[in-house]
């Protein structure tokens, strides 16, 4: 019985299995070509698979390294820690602490009570924000970060300002955190580079104090991220909690003062630090830029961080494009006057000026700087930010006397950045002025149209009128200095600090704005400070200002 049962069996098994395999054979000779090699190799590739695979999962298992191994290794990473170290200390720059006065005289005085009477008004309703909104007596947050205190505790140390400067001090020192949830969102790199890293790196050099260094260094290591592009060039804002860098929502394209103002930062950063990879990043978005090609050294004010292309044709030395020049000096002379890249690209810029730019403006014959379209259209436009280039030549002239042409054209532009305040009813500039090019008609000299007309409490003016006091010695600068801070007192100071106003043409109709910006108390009241000394407290063969009047030591390489 199990015989039969097995015979029908294996009749069935063979009959099925020369069925399929006549079928199979069929099937495959109506395949076509391609279709049968990909078979095949798909068949090979399968048996490759898995007998590599046996093979593998036949390997004898390595075992660990032992108890000594693994010490002998902790040991080798501990010596190369302690060695890098070691380096970065060495490579440090020493700080000595720099001690400051009350001040000298009366001028002095005034702007030390108004930098007290805008810093208690932002310890009063802002402490720990950003900024103070001054008619609704409450903060204006912006970074998350306390802009206002790290902004301006530098001022606070010149100004000998001690309770408050413990105050800022201790704030930095207890709150300022870059993981804190107040920081997750994307802000501007270049602002808090400027601003945050500035200030902090300045008030290290100043008072030689670690915690300033740290709390750089902690920042510094997040504005890093920013540099990681295929040019080299920093990424327009950051989230720093977050340590992601992005461009803006609506533009691949960066300002070419945002990727152009943020070496002289990074640079310091590394030579406190003694880590150089700050100063690497800084140097190598410095390369990308100089390649770029350039019309006698002027350049449009938008580029890609990703393709280290300009775009546009609009060239300004005022929004978006200023500082980008002023840097171009400051890291030739930041540098010892080693980098002679950076003074040329500096000169030919104002080269440039001097062939495209520079106009007279008639009747009165005032020489201003305008701006581009298209790379070759002239506009007879001035933004106040521009005033900061007659401060900039003139110190440019000091490292290089024989070119009499900058201190001339720093002397013309900065009497041009005056009268923008002096012609105006308030006795304070607009944000921007338009001149008159054309001699023979008869407009005025300047006019300020109705949506230019703001005063921001902008410092680039006295700024210039400190750089040309002290080169010169000519006191019409202080004089200048003097009207232009009683102005700012008479119109833009209230009750609780002071307000950027709307209409600077109308004194009886200024229109106060609900801001005071961080950089009154950082820049523009500290250019005041220094302007009515009877010394230069920073030498400028010592010291260089960064754009928010950060001072910076000077190096010899």
């Amino acid at each position: 019985m199990k015989n039969k049962s097995h015979y029908v069996v294996d009749l069935d098994d063979k009959f099925h299995s020369s069925a399929r395999s006549s079928s199979l054979y069929r099937y495959w000779r109506q395949l076509h070509r391609q279709q049968r090699i990909f078979i095949i190799v798909l068949i090979a590739l399968l048996i490759f698979v898995y007998f590599g695979y046996r093979s593998h999962s036949t390997e004898p298992i390595k075992t660990l390294p032992d108890n000594s191994i693994r010490e002998e290794i902790d040991r080798e990473k501990q010596a190369w820690q302690r060695k890098r170290i070691e380096e970065n200390q060495s490579n440090k720059h020493k700080v000595e602490k720099q001690i400051f006065f009350d001040p000298t005289n009366e001028r002095q005085i005034a702007v030390r009570d108004a930098m007290r009477h805008a810093w208690k008004a932002y310890r009063t309703y802002a402490w720990g924000d950003d900024e103070f909104r001054t008619l609704s007596k409450a903060p204006s947050p912006w970074f998350g970060l306390g802009l206002t205190i790290v902004d301006s505790i530098d001022t606070l140390y010149i100004m000998n300002m001690t309770e408050e400067y413990k105050d800022a001090r201790d704030w930095i020192e207890k709150s300022l955190d870059v993981d804190s949830n107040s920081v997750d969102k994307f802000n501007s790199h270049f602002e808090i580079t400027i601003r945050i890293l500035g200030g902090l790196l300045s008030i290290y050099h100043l008072s030689a104090d670690e915690i300033f260094l740290k709390r750089a260094i902690e920042l510094g290591d997040r504005l890093l991220v920013n540099f990681d592009t295929p040019t080299g060039l920093p990424l327009a804002e950051i989230n720093i909690k977050r340590k992601t860098a992005s461009g803006y929502r609506w533009t691949s394209d960066s300002a070419l003062s945002e990727v152009g103002t943020v070496q002289v930062e990074m640079r310091d950063l590394s030579r406190v630090s003694g880590d150089k990879k700050y100063e690497n990043a800084a140097d190598k978005s410095s390369a990308v830029l100089h390649n770029q090609s350039k019309k006698d050294g002027l350049v449009p004010i938008f580029i890609s961080p990703l393709t280290g292309r300009f775009s546009g044709g609009v060239v300004s030395f005022g929004a978006r494009g200023d500082s980008y020049y002023e840097y171009l000096l400051k890291q030739w002379i930041q540098t010892g006057q080693q980098k002679a890249v950076f003074w040329d690209d500096w000169i030919e810029s104002i080269g440039g000026v001097r062939k495209h730019l520079w106009r007279l403006a008639y009747p009165e014959k005032l020489y201003f700087v305008g701006e581009l379209m298209g790379m070759s259209t002239f506009s007879p436009k001035m933004d106040h930010l521009v005033c900061f280039l007659g401060g900039n030549m003139a110190l440019g002239w000091y490292f290089k006397k024989d070119l009499t042409y900058l201190l001339d054209m720093a002397k013309d532009l900065t009497k041009t950045c005056y009268e923008m305040y002096a012609k105006q009813d308030t006795g304070l500039s607009p944000e921007i002025a338009y001149f008159n090019i054309d001699a023979q008609s008869n407009e005025q000299t300047l006019t300020v149209r109705d949506n230019d007309a703001q005063n921001l409490l902008r410092p680039e003016t006295v700024e210039s009128l400190y750089y040309l006091y002290y080169l010169t010695g000519d006191t019409i600068y202080q004089e200048w200095g003097w009207k232009i801070f009683q102005s700012f007192e008479k119109y833009t100071r209230q009750p609780d600090g002071y307000a950027s106003i709307s209409d600077v043409r109308h004194k009886d109709n200024v229109r106060p704005r609900d801001k005071m910006e961080s950089f009154f108390l950082a820049e523009t009241l500290k250019y005041f400070y220094l302007l009515f000394d009877k010394k230069n407290l920073f030498p400028f063969d010592q010291w260089l200002f960064n754009t928010e009047a950060h001072p910076l030591p000077i190096y010899t390489h």
